[in-house]
C-alpha cells in the first residue's frame, strides 16, 4: 500500500442519521413524485382528443389555463380528499358520539361507589382481588358487569348536572380521574385543599359530576367508610418494598465509574425556542436575522387560548345551522362561549338518544361499543407485588386476606 493511501474503513452497519432525520429529503421525493403525476395528467388533458369537445367552445389558450387550474385543484383532491371525507363523516355523528362517551360517566360513579364499599369490606365483587382491579374495570367501563345498567332515573339526574355544568371546564375534551380512590377522596374533601390541588395537578381533576351525585344521593357518606382493604394492601406492599430495598443494599458496591456528565441531557421546549434565536444571532448573517425577526414578529408563539380559538372557528364553520352569539367586550371569548353553549345544548339533546340506543343493545344482548385504545392498568404489577408481600410474610400466596 502506498504511503499516501488511506486504509479502507469497514462499512458501517447503519448509516449516520442526518440532523433532520431525512425529513426534507422524504418530502422532496414525495413532491417530485407528485410533480411527475401532475405532469402526466396535464399532458393527457392537453393532447388527448377525448377532451376536444369539452374545450371546443373556447379559444385554444383557454385550454392551457384551464389545465393548469385543474391539475392544481386535482392535486388537492387526491392529497386531502380522503381526510376530509372522514372529517365530514365525523361531523354527522359528532354529537351522538360525544353523548355516548359522556353516558359512561354515570357508570364510573357507580363503580367508584362500589369500590368504596368493597374497600370497607361491606361487599365482595366478582373478579376483584385488589383495589387496582377497579382501575382495570374503569378502563373497560363499557363492558363492566359488576354494576347494574343505567336507569332512566340515573340518566335524568345526569341531565340535570349537564344542564348546570360548565361545558368548558367539565365536558369539553376533559380527561377526568374516575377510580383513583385516594385522589378522588382528597379532591372531594374541602378540608384537604392543598392535598387536593397537588392531586389535581399531577393526576387530573375529579369530575364535578361526583360531587353533584353525592349531593343528590347522600353517597358522600361512602367517602367516610374505613379503607380496611387499602390498609391491608399497604401492609403487604410495604413488606415487598422493604425486601427489595434490603436486596439492593446487600448487592456488592459497583466499581466506581466515570463521573456523570453534569450537563443537561435535554432542553425544555421553552428554552429551546429561546436558544434558537440566540444561536441564529451568534452564527447567522444579519440578513437572515432580519428575516427571523420579521417572521417571529408576524408569528408569535401561540397560547392555548389561540389554539382553542382556532378549534372553535373550525367547529363553527362546519356547523350547518345558526349559532347565536351574545354581545361582549371580547369577541374571542364570545365565540368560545357561543360554541360551548351550542355544544352543551346538542349534548343535552343527544344524551336521551344515546341512552335509547344503549338500552336497545342491552335488550338485544349486543356488546356496547368500547374505545379502540388499549386501557392502561396498574393491576398486573400491583397484584403481583401483593402476592410477593404475602409470601415474604409467610402467608398464603392468594388474595384471601
Amino acid at each position: 500500500m502506498a504511503d499516501d493511501e488511506t486504509p479502507e474503513q469497514p462499512a458501517s452497519e447503519e448509516p449516520a442519521k442526518k440532523p433532520y432525520h431525512d425529513y426534507h429529503q422524504q418530502q422532496a421525493d414525495k413532491h417530485q413524485q407528485q410533480a411527475l403525476v401532475d405532469a402526466q395528467v396535464a399532458e393527457d388533458l392537453m393532447s388527448n382528443p377525448r377532451y376536444d369537445a369539452f374545450f371546443a367552445p373556447y379559444q385554444p389558450q383557454v385550454r392551457e389555463q384551464f389545465v393548469r387550474d385543474y391539475v392544481s385543484k386535482r392535486h388537492l383532491w387526491t392529497q386531502y380528499g380522503d381526510f376530509y371525507e372522514r372529517h365530514l363523516a365525523g361531523n354527522l355523528t359528532q354529537f351522538e358520539e360525544e353523548a355516548y362517551i359522556r353516558l359512561w360517566d354515570i357508570q364510573q360513579k357507580k363503580l367508584f361507589d362500589l369500590q368504596c364499599e368493597w374497600r370497607a369490606e361491606l361487599v365482595s365483587v366478582p373478579g376483584v382481588n385488589t383495589s387496582a382491579d377497579f382501575d382495570t374495570l374503569g378502563g373497560l367501563i363499557e363492558h363492566c358487569t359488576v354494576i347494574p345498567p343505567i336507569t332512566p332515573a340515573e340518566l335524568a339526574m345526569y341531565l340535570d348536572w349537564v344542564q348546570q355544568a360548565d361545558y368548558e371546564e367539565e365536558l369539553h375534551d376533559r380527561d377526568h380521574i374516575w377510580q383513583r380512590y385516594d385522589d378522588v377522596k382528597a379532591q372531594l374533601h374541602a378540608e384537604a385543599e392543598e392535598e387536593a390541588r397537588d392531586s389535581a395537578y399531577f393526576f387530573g381533576s375529579v369530575s364535578e359530576w361526583y360531587a353533584f351525585h353525592n349531593q343528590r344521593t347522600g353517597h358522600d357518606r361512602l367517602l367516610h367508610l374505613p379503607d380496611l382493604r387499602g390498609q391491608k394492601e399497604k401492609h403487604y406492599l410495604d413488606a415487598w418494598r422493604a425486601h427489595n430495598k434490603a436486596k439492593r443494599e446487600a448487592e456488592p458496591t459497583p466499581a466506581p465509574s466515570a463521573p456523570p456528565d453534569p450537563r443537561p441531557a435535554y432542553i425544555p421546549y421553552d428554552e429551546t425556542q429561546r436558544l434558537l434565536g440566540v444561536f441564529a444571532q451568534q452564527f447567522e448573517s444579519a440578513a437572515l436575522n432580519r428575516q427571523r425577526t420579521s417572521y417571529e414578529t408576524a408569528n408569535p408563539p401561540s397560547t392555548w387560548e389561540d389554539e382553542e380559538l382556532e378549534r372553535v372557528l373550525d367547529f363553527l364553520k362546519d356547523i350547518d345551522e345558526p349559532v347565536p352569539i351574545a354581545a361582549g367586550d371580547d369577541w374571542r371569548q364570545a365565540l368560545r362561549e357561543a360554541s360551548y353553549a351550542f355544544r352543551k345544548q346538542k349534548l343535552l339533546a343527544s344524551l336521551p338518544q344515546a341512552y335509547e340506543a344503549y338500552c336497545q343493545r342491552q335488550e338485544w344482548g349486543i356488546a356496547q361499543p368500547a374505545s379502540e385504545d388499549e386501557p392502561h392498568s396498574t393491576a398486573p404489577w400491583y397484584n403481583k407485588a401483593i402476592l410477593k408481600g404475602r409470601k415474604l410474610l409467610g402467608e398464603p400466596k392468594d388474595f384471601n386476606f
